[in-house]
């Protein structure tokens, strides 16, 4: 009898940690598709160890098409406008430019609005209490990696709207790096009228990023699970027209940048990790010089650098 309870008791334990789990997908596909379609606009503050930033956000649907703009509000005259999958950079004495992206980055990660199931072979989403933030009752998620090599989220969601009211980023040992927090969100039942302007107005030409090769010359012997080439090319690094081959990896979430060029006159450091988290790290293979971008701990990225090798070598395995 008692072996039967201990059974009855682990079975209701599974079932109540497997239905959390899918609780608190729910919430943040709530939240992608609230970023998506709701109209409204947020007053934030993005909070990094060193410096904070005021921001305005405005998100509508017009006749269809999604509009979006990001407006700093402090310093020098700098914004952001999305209209479906243009993204037109405003910035004080530098000419409006173009390009094609699918969200205004800056103040979330983009994946906060995309295929959250995407994220599930290497995050778990915990659910956690409720507090309040900017005087609106929000639901807590934490979205958790499954190894040490990424950082952790946390989202508080409005409990109406599901929309992010504050999202910390943290790293490993759960120190806080990096905070989205907004003071008020307004909800409205048509898209502003800014958002109809901006619709409207006629923008630069998207600019053509460089040509995608169809693939890498490169390949990694060591790489986080879930972790893919998203996007590689070769072009001219900016200010130093030097040649560099340019590999994005992500794994729906963190995303991880890596240059490869030949070792240049400027020592680049081996580790680097900054306040809000960005850290970068460098390899040397022969004439050739790798350096890994992201915010991911700095030893991913230092694994990440020098685990490359040419496409036509043996490189290893992935992931760990």
């Amino acid at each position: 009898m008692r072996t039967l309870l201990s059974v009855l008791l682990l079975a209701a334990s599974w079932a109540a940690n497997a239905q959390e789990a899918v609780s608190a997908q729910a919430w943040l596909e709530r939240m992608a598709t609230a970023l998506n379609t709701q109209q409204f606009q947020l007053s934030l503050v993005q909070l990094q160890r060193d410096q904070i930033r005021a921001l305005r956000y405005l998100h509508g649907v017009v006749d269809g098409q999604e509009v979006a703009y990001l407006d700093h509000l402090n310093g020098p005259a700098k914004s952001v406008v999305r209209v479906g999958q243009q993204v037109i950079y405003l910035e004080h004495d530098v000419a409006p430019y173009s390009v094609a992206a699918s969200r205004i980055r800056g103040w979330l990660p983009p994946a906060f609005a995309s295929d959250i199931s995407r994220l599930v072979p290497h995050y778990q989403f915990v659910l956690a209490g409720r507090n309040r933030v900017a005087g609106r009752t929000a639901q807590l998620i934490r979205v958790v990696p499954d190894d040490s090599f990424r950082y952790q989220y946390r989202v508080w969601l409005d409990l109406e709207t599901a929309l992010p009211l504050r999202v910390d980023l943290l790293d490993t040992e759960n120190n806080l790096l990096e905070q989205v927090l907004v003071i008020e969100l307004h909800r409205f039942e048509a898209p502003l009228p800014i958002l109809s302007e901006l619709k409207q107005q006629t923008w630069p030409d998207i600019v053509l990023p460089p040509h995608q090769e169809d693939a890498p010359r490169w390949q990694f012997g060591w790489l986080p699970h879930g972790f893919e080439v998203a996007h590689y090319d070769r072009h001219l690094l900016l200010g130093l027209n030097e040649p560099v081959e340019y590999l994005s990896l992500t794994d729906g979430l963190a995303e991880i940048s890596v240059y490869i060029g030949r070792v240049g006159q400027i020592e680049l450091p081996t580790h680097l990790t900054t306040t809000n988290g960005l850290a970068l790290a460098s390899a040397i293979h022969g004439d050739v010089e790798v350096v890994a971008v992201g915010k991911l701990p700095v030893e991913t990225l230092s694994n990440v650098a020098s685990n490359l090798y040419p496409a036509n070598a043996d490189g290893g395995k992935k992931g760990d």
